[in-house]
């Protein structure tokens, strides 16, 4: 049903594969008793857009907590997601480069990026400039794999990665040196006023680093490259107010600000080319209790970007999103969730280049969770979008799950989506005609363990896309002309080993074939195997850590030819150890990308070479 390839032999396979994947993993981790991080003690928000244990989370879901982040010591949010998921990554240089999400195979443009709630997205490309977030602003991420455009409209075609801003507490700083002339430093901290039933909660975070950095472009594959190193430097804060004015209600304020200043390759040989970034969110959310079944929400907020690029296409460009929302929650019974929402979502984005432009886009949304009998579970959801650029789209989902004992669950789900055509597809349009919004089909089919500290999950998935946006060579124009097909397996895992009681492994695998169902080619720059496994453990008073990623080989762009070409196989180990020195320091060491493999990430930009880190960190207790 849903086969990696033509043919019988491959459509048993993978079927097979997801049951022993699960048996095995799972004939191991019984004995292991639930912990205050353990997967079935943490609540999830976006899969359903409303709070659930995360073993309830009907989609493929995967949280990466503040503990993860602060071990993993990365060098930027792209090195996050690509040390401790399998989803394909594409970056072009150092930190604050630009980058690609590639979700399920979709475009990078068809996975939808929130903070605290409200989307991230240049209106002109319709990506997302995540890369330009520090980690030590995140308190966790939120990454739903699968089609969310029922819940969340546009974009969230290949899933929805949602990014928390931090919630410090106690007072925490660090400073860290590697080479490269790598230098880091970070404070974050938070208080708590009033009493304990309308309590005020701040917290805030600060954060520096800086890198001389590497050539981002290959001079020994493109002569046209300039061979100098791409320094960049990034900052950053944010803060958090949560307030509790009386039992069921809460109200929190959220903000956020980065500066990037990072140097990069363009097309001019030997011109040293330099662009500034600045992005800023801010969002309110505020939850009350209207009666003993009843809950309101009400969230507010907007992201800011604005770019200078002196030697670019376009100097200097703005880009700016507002949304606005209501729900109304009703609980018919227990375990019974109806949704109601309203939202409205305002874009605007101009540059030296092209005049401002400007969208609206009003949405009506209907959701239900239920328990309709023990050991059944379904989550139902409609969404209409009406957009001043290009009409109507409904969107669904129905998802059911049947857990026929305590730690089985077996869950299948589809869903319909779309992607809105950007404001440069729009451009080169031809003015007489309208671009559709690209439509989408995806169907799940899933078997899930969940006990105490053990989460594993396979999952097997088919998606569809028609009228995606290209360019047609004939007219000059961007058109609905283009479809593209997946289908593909994928395993997520969290669970402690049964030789190593300290120890715990996670670990994410997929497998896919994405295509242009036209050509019958495969999409760029999407593996069809990437692999990420990442094993913690303590031993003698320290903490030891190792990360394995792998990327199969994927089509890419020659950077000469601009033709076609083949990106190999990649696989990066990254090594880290620390040491609680006293109740308040910590002393860290990290060495990523152990084995200096120089093979691109995308052809044509260097690799990241090796690279050594040593931090220290003091936590006031």
């Amino acid at each position: 049903m849903f086969p990696l390839s033509s043919g019988p032999r491959a459509q048993a396979t993978l079927p097979c594969l997801a049951a022993a994947c699960l048996a095995t993993l799972s004939s191991g981790a019984q004995a292991q008793t639930e912990s205050a991080d353990s997967p079935s003690a943490r609540v999830v928000i976006t899969a359903a857009r409303t709070e659930q244990p995360l073993p309830d989370a009907l989609p493929s879901t995967r949280v990466i907590t503040r503990a993860e982040i602060e071990a993993a010591q990365p060098a930027d949010l792209p090195a996050l997601l690509r040390m401790l998921t399998s989803i394909d990554v594409g970056q072009t240089g150092p930190i604050g480069s630009q980058a690609s999400l590639f979700l399920r195979g979709a475009d990078s443009r068809q996975t939808l990026v929130l903070v605290d709630g409200v989307p991230l997205v240049r209106a002109d490309f319709g990506t997302a400039s995540w890369q330009h977030l520090l980690p030590e602003q995140i308190e966790r991420i939120e990454i739903v794999r699968g089609n969310l455009s029922s819940l969340y409209g546009a974009q969230a075609v290949g899933g929805v990665v949602q990014i928390v801003t931090r919630r410090a507490s106690a007072p925490q700083a660090s400073v860290a040196v590697g080479d490269h002339g790598t230098q880091q430093a970070s404070f974050a901290g938070g208080a708590r006023f009033g009493d304990a039933t309308t309590p005020t909660q701040l917290s805030a975070s600060l954060a520096w680093r800086r890198t001389d950095g590497f050539s981002a472009r290959d001079a020994s594959v493109d002569p046209g490259a300039n061979p100098d190193r791409d320094a960049a430097r990034q900052s950053g804060g944010s803060a958090r107010v949560e307030q509790t004015w009386a039992a069921g209600h809460q109200s929190a304020l959220s903000l956020l600000s980065t500066r990037t200043r990072s140097e990069y390759d363009g097309f001019a040989p030997g011109l040293d080319d330099v662009l500034t970034t600045r992005v800023e969110s801010a969002g309110l959310k505020s939850r009350h209790a209207l009666g003993a079944a009843t809950r309101l929400e009400l969230e507010l907020g907007e992201t800011r970007e604005r770019f200078d690029d002196p030697t670019g296409f376009a100097t200097e460009g703005r880009n700016r999103v507002r949304l606005g929302a209501l729900q109304l929650g009703y609980a018919l019974a227990p375990g019974h969730e109806l949704q109601a929402g309203v939202e409205t979502r305002r874009e605007r984005f101009g540059d030296s280049g092209t005049p401002e432009r400007t969208r609206s886009t009003d949405s009506l949304r209907v959701a239900w969770l239920g328990k309709p009998a023990a050991g059944w579970q379904t989550q139902l959801a409609v969404r209409s979008d009406d957009s001043s650029d290009y009409g109507r789209a409904t969107t669904g989902l129905a998802a059911v799950a049947w857990q026929w004992l305590p730690a089985w669950k077996l869950s299948a789900q589809w869903a319909s989506g779309f992607s809105a055509p950007s404001f440069l597809d729009q451009l080169f349009a031809n003015p007489a005609t309208t671009l559709m919004p690209e439509r989408s089909r995806q169907a799940e089919l899933a078997l899930q363990w969940s006990e105490g500290a053990t989460l594993l999950r396979g999952a097997l998935f088919a998606q569809r896309q028609r009228d995606r946006i290209a360019f047609d060579p004939v007219t000059f124009e961007t058109v609905n002309i283009a479809r593209a097909e997946n289908q593909g397996f994928e395993l997520m895992a969290q669970t402690p080993l049964p030789f190593d009681t300290e120890g715990l492994l996670i670990a994410e695998l997929t497998l896919q074939d994405p295509r242009d169902r036209d050509s019958d080619r495969p999409l760029k720059r999407r593996a069809k195997q990437s692999l990420a496994l990442n094993y913690a453990t303590r031993l003698a008073g320290w903490q030891l850590g190792a990360a394995l990623r792998h990327t199969g080989k994927r089509l890419d762009t020659d950077p000469v030819t601009f033709g076609d070409a083949t990106n190999p196989s990649r696989s990066t180990l990254d090594l880290r150890v620390a040491r609680q020195l006293t109740p308040q320091w910590r002393v860290a060491l990290k060495v990523e990308n152990a084995t200096d493999t120089s093979r691109p990430e995308v052809l044509g930009y260097t690799a990241p070479p090796r690279s050594v880190l040593l931090s220290l960190q003091g936590t006031m207790r």
